[in-house]
């Protein structure tokens, strides 16, 4: 990266000192943080949710349990990121549900506490709102506060039982898309820290922000274009790397998941290459058995696979159009995601 004077402002764990357009919010989650408030964050992918929550939390006293849903995608394996969070010990997996969650009850109430529960949408597509549940019913006087983010989800209430909702009362913070000017003003900021004088067009970074709203997937591009520069970023190898661009921003997303996510990925992309932009379930296992098989791996079964799916449209990577009747049921009807 010969034009940077700094890389570190373009890698994408950087998180600046200020977040674009986002006053409000600030405001909203320092004092929900202060009070320790349930707090739900919601909004599409790459409009500062993560970053914005993880600077804010730097400036409380309270103890932070943080927990990505990607990884730790059911209640035990949240109960136990949470419990090693919360002591610095690390648990084995031989320990059932409830004894995970008297434990962690014993563990909380005495110190201020705040557990972030990013990339909800996962744990919501298996046992989640027994987790909610849970956490949301602990006596901690006070002392405990949840803030969960999601990326499709704008409204809880719609999926968690009533019971849960009734006692989480989650106080609600929505994070619209970036206009192409923030947009421009987040890869501007970024360039200025990072690049050398005039090694950047504005035409370049003014391409970027036009064509996407998703500023996780504008900086992989604005930073794969200074990877593929000599001299300078110019508007014309922005746009001769964006396929590249966008390839690399899938693999980022898909880095946290299974191998057999990164092998069901590739099935769908292979034939959306040979036989048009929609696929159905059918075809696509019938794929990824076959790439499975060639790379040595067991493929997993069909309903492992349809879970695995539903988790790439949770990431935006895909989206499903879903067929109700006929002879097989309800179906699936499978398409990429555009480079938007």
């Amino acid at each position: 990266m010969e034009l940077a004077k700094d890389e570190t402002p373009l890698k994408q764990e950087y998180i600046p000192e200020t977040a674009v357009n986002r006053d409000t919010e600030t405001q909203q989650l320092r004092q929900a943080f202060t009070q320790l408030q349930n707090t739900h964050l919601h909004g599409p992918r790459g409009t500062g949710k993560t970053h914005l929550t993880k600077r804010t939390l730097e400036e409380v006293e309270a103890k932070v349990c943080y927990v990505s849903c990607i990884e730790y995608d059911t209640q035990y394996k949240a109960l136990r990121k949470i419990y090693s969070e919360l002591t610095g010990e690390s648990i084995g997996t031989g320990h059932h549900t409830s004894e995970l969650q008297r434990k962690i009850k014993e563990r909380t109430g005495a110190v201020e506490t705040i557990i972030v529960l990013d990339e909800l949408d996962f744990l919501l597509l298996n046992d989640g709102d027994d987790l909610l549940y849970f956490l949301s019913r602990l006596e901690t006087n006070g002392n405990l506060g949840l803030v969960l983010i999601t990326a499709n989800h704008q409204d809880l209430e719609e999926q968690v039982e009533p019971r849960t909702y009734s006692t989480l009362q989650p106080q609600r913070i929505g994070f619209e898309p970036y206009t192409g000017e923030q947009t421009y003003e987040i890869l501007a900021d970024r360039a200025s820290k990072s690049l050398k004088p005039r090694t950047v067009h504005r035409a370049a970074l003014t391409y970027i922000a036009s064509s996407t709203q998703n500023t996780g997937y504008a900086l992989t591009w604005f930073r794969t274009a200074v990877n593929n520069a000599d001299d300078v970023v110019t508007e014309e190898i922005v746009k001769s790397i964006q396929e590249k661009a966008y390839q690399l921003y899938v693999e980022n997303q898909l880095s946290p998941l299974s191998q057999h996510h990164k092998i069901l990925y590739q099935a769908i992309t292979e034939l959306s290459q040979e036989s048009g932009p929609v696929v159905n379930t059918g075809s696509i296992y019938n794929r990824y058995e076959i790439i499975a098989d060639e790379r040595g791996s067991t493929p997993l079964s069909g309903r492992r696979i349809s879970d695995y799916l539903k988790q790439l449209e949770q990431l935006n990577l895909v989206s499903a159009t879903y067929h109700y009747g006929g002879e097989k049921g309800k179906t699936r009807e499978i398409r990429l995601a555009s480079l938007q």
